[in-house]
């Protein structure tokens, strides 16, 4: 996971700066898939799906 300074400084070489994704790959350093995550992602604070249980996906233990 990024941080926002990181997402921005991508979003700002891709559409302040017009920088294709492969150069952004080479001056940030991270990874194709990743950048081209965070440009395409709109919504930070969406929900990532489940959200009862634990990270395994098993539900919560009956108190």
């Amino acid at each position: 996971m990024l941080t926002m300074t990181q997402v921005k400084n991508i979003k700002k070489l891709y559409y302040s700066k017009g920088k294709k994704v492969n150069e952004i790959v080479k001056v940030t350093g991270h990874n194709y898939r990743t950048v081209i995550k965070y440009l395409e992602k709109a919504d930070f604070n969406q929900s990532l799906g489940k959200q009862e249980g634990d990270k395994r996906g098993r539900p919560k233990k009956i108190e």
